[in-house]
Order: C-alpha cells, then structure tokens, then sequence
C-alpha cells in the first residue's frame, strides 16, 4: 500500500533509481560475499542451504537461480518490505536523501499533511509515560510479558486524562497533524481539542516496511471499547496493514511458515513462546489484501485464532481468503477459551511452541466437519456436503493439491473422485503439466534462439543495426521475450540510435512482471552461451523462422479467399506472399 499521498513524478522515481544501492539494500537481509565483479548469498526470498542469490552493482540487478526472481533496487526493496510501488519509491527516497515532492493535492481540498512526525512524537511519549508508570508496569508484569519484549514492540502507555499528550506536542507539532493523525479529537460541546487515547496500553501500528503508521489502543480502565485503533488516513488503511509483519518478515521468510492471530497481546505472547514469525489483523477480519501482503513473505500459514466458538468461525471465513492466494494453511489448537498469550501464562511457552508446530492441515480439519462419518447413508446430506466441500477446494489454487484433497473428500464422501473433481473445475492431467513446466527453476542455460537474440541486445558488445533495420517484435514468438524486444526497441529509437542501458530496459517494464524476471537471469547467468553466433545471425534466424510460419499461414488465407471469391482480399494476399518470399530468399542469399 501506498504509504502516503505523495506525486510519483517520472522524475523522482529516476532520481531513486539514479541513487539506490543494491548491494545496501540487498546486505541488510543476507550475508554477501565478492564473486568477480558480483556478490552472492543466500537468497532472502526463500529458504536455501547453497547461495544461488547473485546481485550485480554495476547493472544495479539481481537474480536468484534458486527461486527465480529478479528485478532492480527498487523491486528487491518490494519484495523484502511488502510496500507497493509508491511506498518504495517514498521509502528509499527518505532513506537516499532524495527531496520528495509535496503531498498530492486532493481535488476540491487540502494538501494532506506528512503525519510522521506526528506519529513518531507520539510513540515516544506513549514510552516515555510508561516508563514513569508504576501501575501500567505492574500490569505488564503481571501478564508475565517481558520487559524485552514490550521494548522491542515499542509498547507504551496513554495517561489517563484529557490533554497529556496535547500538552506534551503542542506547539511543537501542529494541532492540524495531531487531528490529521488520529491522536487528538475536538469537543463538539466546548470546541476544545481533548486527547483521544487515555488510559490505554499502546500498540505502534506499523507497515512492514517498519514506517509508523498508526495506534492500537487496549484499555486499562473500564472503557466499554476494550481496543481502539487509529482512524484510517491516507497512509493507515487496517484493510492492508498486518501488525508485527515488520519484526516478524525476516522468521517468516527463513521458516516460511507466518502463524496469524487476532490480537496485539496474542503476537507478544506468541513471540515471548518463540514464535517469531507472528502478525495478527487490526481488530477486524482478514482481508483479501492482507492475505496477499502476507503471501509476498510466506508459503504456509497457521492460523491460530482463539479456540471458543467465534475463532473457529474466524478460521472457516479466512481459510478461503488464504488459500486463494496460493497458501498452504494449518490450524493451531490452543484449547477452549484460550489464546496464544493467555495459554502462556497458564501453561506455559512451551505449550504454546508445541501446538503451533504440530498444527494440522487445515483443509483436511474442514473435510472432516463437512463430511460426517455417515453422511454416505443419506443422499441429501452427501449432496449437501459435496456442495460444501466443491467450494472450499474451488479456493486451492495448486491444481495438485487440489486433486489430492478431492481424493480424500471423495472417499469420505462415496462419491467417484472424477464428479467431485467436475464441480470443483478441475482438469488434471492439463493442469498438472501445466504447473511442472512452470516450477521449473533454478540455474539454466540460454538455449532458447530467442533468449540468445535478447542477450546479445542486453549483455552484448557487438555493434547494433540501425533502428529501421531491426525486425519486427513479431518474430519474437514468445510474449515475455516479444514485451522486452519492444521495450529495448522503443528505448533505442528514442534515444536517436543510443545503444539503452540494461538498467533503463528493466525500469521501462512493470516491475512485477515475468519480463523483469526473465531480464535478471539473462544478464547476470554468465557469459553469452556458447551456441550463440551473434547479433545479426540470431535476428535472422529469428526474422526466417517469422517468414516461414507467416508463409504457411497465408497459404491457408489465400485458399480461404479463393473459396470466397474475394479478390480484393486475395490480391493483398498474394501481394504479401510474394513480398515474403522474397524478403526469405534475400535472407537465405546473405
């Protein structure tokens, strides 16, 4: 998400491409080591035991052999921060001293302000008033939560009364960002700004890239409202934030494995009982938006929900949401009436360690609860079921694994697996080919005529042809290698016959896409591959092979137009293939 209402300026995302350091960015999560005139590790993207994780400084690119992901500065921040497009480009600009223009005007309003500072001032006071709190320390220690912990967290503490902080801030920090920011309200009987967090531990909401975005407020007194949360701005929408997600990246991504639960005491205590890898919603349920931030940094998923009868309901609605987005999930069980953090402090850490890690698979719990031992004796109920069952598994996106589980759901069932497979949408043996051919990573050659022709345009230092002697973008049949072809070819005419760098090839195509992948691997495999003839031969070759399809399809079109007796049609045909023609017997003379 956006991390506030700043204007991307094709100006100020050049100067953040212009000043970033890829190495800076990519040292902060793995360990580097100097190759040549590159650096290599362990990949922060995904576990591995041999490092496969190349970054080139010069190029300003890096690659993974291992997980297949590849991309600039900009995406490499993406993809280990969670933060969008703008987020980044707002992230390192701070971070590489890259002035920022002014907050985008709303139509019709005013300029929103920078709330940091705000927001920031406010954390500090939250801490500092906990630390002259007797009563709020003694709380704390009473839930057994470390001192460690509510550090790391930043937790504070909102005195009771009406203009602490108010008092505190002002005028140091502007009565319009204190309100902008949530942290002060106006009396509609006196007209009086008055605090809005009073008596309450607080919680520092923030984005995983660790920017703060906001309050989570637990009441120590006998407010009817036991949380309140910062109102959403700009910046802090609760549909797209995770809290924890910014201490707990980094276990999540050398695990894998991110175990979500539903309060802000749930993710100290899970974290006091060695589950680093904790983030919990804001107080409302998972979104489909949350599900997605979290499968940027995760492959499996416990949830660990509270174990009364309204956790339960939480898990059946989000383990769809979580599966859509290619998750493999499993269920914590924590007993009835319990938590994370108060099985803790009853049972100990222990236990709860324990039941996070042999948490099982969630989607063959759920078989079970819609698939009775008897339901095979009654057909209405074994419809029901089936019907149940269809749409939960319609929501797992590994075609493999969907399989398997209507296997099983099947035999529960009593129903042949291939009506299951049917309603559930299912093709197999397609879809599983399908999938092998795109797992398909780690190290590989370039072999393809293609690829060969586009890493000479990259990588190569032979002299380019003149921009209207290079063949179309068609004879690329491939769309990933065609969308890179064109953009090298749009960046070279505009830049009257300038050969374009690869850097400048990479930012001109979504960052998200498979080109940029397929770009990384390319330049940073090694060397040219030794099949490769150079630049001309490869776009010839390429060029024939476009004029020999292209003459095999007209033939067919002429036939077509003759049957049709459309001769103006079949004159522009024929006018074609004899141009073809040609153009394929000059290529074959040089």
């Amino acid at each position: 998400m956006a991390l506030s209402n700043i204007q991307l300026t094709p100006q100020l995302v050049q100067a953040v491409r212009d000043v970033v350091d890829i190495v800076d960015i990519a040292a902060e999560h793995t360990q580097l080591r100097k190759s040549g005139r590159r650096q290599m590790g362990r990949c922060p993207l995904h576990r591995e035991k041999t490092p496969s994780f190349s970054v080139d400084p010069v190029q300003g690119l890096f690659y993974c052999f291992g997980c297949g992901r590849g991309g600039d500065a900009i995406k490499l921040h993406m993809l280990l921060s969670g933060d969008d497009f703008p987020a980044a480009i707002e992230t390192l600009a701070r971070r590489y001293g890259v002035p920022l223009p002014p907050p985008r005007q709303q139509r019709g309003g005013p300029r929103e302000p920078d709330l940091e500072p705000a927001l920031e001032a406010a954390a500090q006071f939250f801490v500092d008033a906990l630390n002259r709190s007797p009563e709020t320390q003694s709380y704390l220690e009473r839930r057994q939560m470390p001192q460690e912990l509510v550090e790391r967290f930043g937790v504070g503490y909102a005195p009771d009364g009406w203009t602490n902080l108010l008092e505190a801030l002002h005028p140091r920090i502007p009565l319009a960002d204190l309100k902008a920011a949530g942290l002060v309200g106006i009396s509609q009987k006196s007209g009086k700004y008055y605090d809005r967090f009073r008596q309450r531990l607080m919680f520092p909401i923030r984005a995983a890239s660790g920017r703060l975005l906001g309050f989570g407020g637990r009441t120590l007194a006998d407010d009817k409202a036991k949380y309140i949360n910062s109102h959403e701005t700009a910046a802090f929408r609760k549909g797209y934030v995770l809290y924890g997600l910014d201490m707990a990246k980094r276990a999540i991504r050398e695990s894998s494995t991110a175990l979500i639960v539903e309060g802000y005491f749930d993710v100290l205590g899970a974290v006091a009982s060695g589950v680093d890898a904790t983030v919990a919603t804001m107080g409302t349920a998972l979104t489909e938006d949350q599900a997605r931030l979290l499968s940027r940094f995760a492959s499996d998923v416990v949830v660990g929900y509270d174990g009364d009868e309204a956790g339960e309901n939480a898990f059946r609605r989000v383990l769809p949401l979580l599966l859509s987005q290619g998750l493999t999930v499993r269920r914590a069980r924590f007993g009835e009436n319990e938590d994370p953090d108060s099985l803790r402090t009853s049972a100990g850490p222990d236990v709860v360690l324990r039941a996070v890690t042999e948490a099982e698979d969630a989607v063959l719990m759920e078989l079970e609860r819609l698939i009775p031992p008897a339901v095979h004796q009654d057909p209405r109920l074994q419809a029901r079921a089936g019907k149940q069952v269809s749409e939960l598994l319609q929501s797992v996106r590994d075609s493999i694994l969907r399989y398997s589980y209507s296997q099983k759901a099947s035999e529960r069932l009593g129903v042949p697996v291939e009506i299951l497979w049917r309603r559930v949408g299912g093709k197999p043996d397609l879809e599983a080919k399908s999938q092998a051919t795109e797992g398909r990573t780690g190290p590989k050659l370039v072999r393809s005529l293609e690829e060969q022709a586009l890493q000479l345009l990259l990588a190569g230092d032979e002299e380019l042809p003149r921009v209207e002697e290079l063949p179309s973008p068609d004879v690329f049949l491939i769309p990933a290698c065609r969308n890179i072809y064109r953009a090298f070819c749009d960046l070279y005419r505009d830049g009257g016959g300038s050969r374009p760098a690869a850097k400048e090839v990479v930012a001109s195509v979504p960052l998200d896409s498979a080109e940029v992948d397929q770009m990384a691997r390319l330049l940073l495999e090694g060397s040219i591959a030794d099949e490769a003839k150079g630049l001309g031969v490869a776009l010839g070759q390429l060029s024939r092979r476009w004029l020999q399809q292209r003459l095999r399809a007209l033939s067919g079109e002429i036939s077509e137009a003759q049957r049709a007796g459309d001769d103006d049609r079949l004159r522009v045909l024929l006018e074609e293939k004899t141009a073809l023609s040609r153009a394929l017997h000059r290529g074959r003379e040089e």
